[in-house]
């Protein structure tokens, strides 16, 4: 475990708990006079949203809409979005929604502000100088944690990477945790999103660079959703347990800051090669991948053990993926044994988190890896 000095980010601003979405416009009001709303297809033209809009045009603040995110971000989106912002003039940006609507906004927020175009950052052709916008961010799935970290992943497709964007002023100036806002999501979603939160948490717990504070806010983050997931599941209407989901996956956003493992290694090449989402790709992977790095490393999970509430935390994680009737296999997305070659050519464009995880992924592991996610062919 790393003993050298180590840098901590996190938002400012926390408001937890039911009905703590009203919190955003008097939030706003301190950090700008012209707010731009970011949502996906679900919320947008909602009456919630449109709620909001009242309630931030009542306080004197000016607002436009932008148009939903509907994919996973990419960094055509991005300059898309930067450039509504900067055509309203918006200098606060309110994001309310997944991964992706989060991921798209915290971006734009950055480029909004700088010359250039958002690939000239995700390859580092041009550096971050200036301070983003700011931003305050609602989260709709408990899943990526994106509302506590000052990194933002985004596609792409002109070259096939999956890369990130980050800075150390890029993480949220406010967050707002509120269980009615996840209350929607069905138990597939749910579920597919917190095996996202689970792989941040355990693999941050685990991870050979993990700190103090990394490592003992991975477990709280573990104990959260082992406790809150199962009774998402009983009762989506369970807004306690929803909450846990939600501060699970937030505080495994903020414990993912010194390097994550072998999922997050694969998991971007699975995704470009067969197009599915980042959270279905992190749920196949990951009890795989506690498997196999319990076999060179018996010692590296006893912690994780203990915060799940299992000596085996790999079946405990399929159990629950088979509750909500996802497998933990890649083949049921399509993909096959003879697969590999292309998703190693792609993984080869990845250094991230290969010398994190508690077992170095090599070539030979991350087939390995591959090879037991996919199973047999179906």
């Amino acid at each position: 475990m790393s003993p050298n000095p180590f840098e901590i980010t996190s938002p400012a601003i926390m408001h937890c708990g039911a009905g703590s979405f009203a919190k955003i416009a008097g939030e706003a009001v301190r950090l700008g006079s012209r707010a731009i709303v970011v949502t996906g297809s679900h919320l947008h033209g909602s009456a919630r949203i449109a709620d909001l809009v009242g309630d931030l045009r009542t306080r004197g603040i000016e607002v436009a809409i932008a148009e939903p995110i509907t994919t996973e971000p990419a960094v055509d989106m991005v300059d898309e979005l930067a450039a509504f912002i900067r055509a309203n003039r918006g200098d606060v940006v309110i994001a309310i929604g997944g991964g992706s609507v989060m991921d798209t906004a915290k971006a734009a927020s950055v480029i909004a502000v700088h010359e250039g175009t958002t690939e000239d950052y995700q390859l580092k052709r041009r550096e971050i100088t200036n301070p983003p916008l700011p931003q305050v961010f609602a989260p709709t799935t408990a899943g990526t944690g994106s509302e506590a970290t000052r990194v933002s992943v985004l596609t792409n497709t002109r070259i096939g990477v999956k890369r990130s964007i980050s800075h150390p002023l890029m993480s949220p100036d406010v967050v707002i945790l509120d269980p009615e806002l996840t209350v929607s999501c069905s138990r597939y979603l749910t579920t597919v999103t917190a095996m996202d939160a689970f792989s941040h948490a355990i693999e941050s717990a685990v991870s050979t660079g993990s700190n103090a504070y990394t490592r003992h806010i991975a477990l709280a983050a573990i104990e959260k959703l082992a406790a809150g997931l199962p009774r998402c599941q009983s009762d989506p209407e369970d807004l306690e347990a929803r909450l846990d989901c939600l501060m699970g996956a937030c505080f495994a956003g903020l414990a993912m800051q010194q390097g994550m493992g072998a999922s997050h290694s694969l998991s971007p090449a699975v995704c470009i090669v067969s197009g599915i989402r980042h959270s279905e790709a992190v749920a196949a992977l990951l009890p795989h991948s506690i498997r196999l790095n319990l076999r060179e490393a018996p010692s590296a999970y006893d912690e994780v053990k203990r915060a799940i509430g299992s000596d085996d935390p790999a079946p405990r994680l399929e159990n629950l993926c088979a509750s909500a009737a996802f497998a933990c296999s890649l083949s049921q997305f399509g993909l096959k044994p003879s697969d590999w070659p292309h998703v190693k050519e792609v993984m080869s464009r990845y250094a991230s988190h290969r010398q994190t995880n508690p077992v170095e992924v090599t070539d030979e592991y991350a087939e390995q890896l591959f090879t037991l996610a996919v199973g047999s062919e179906q």
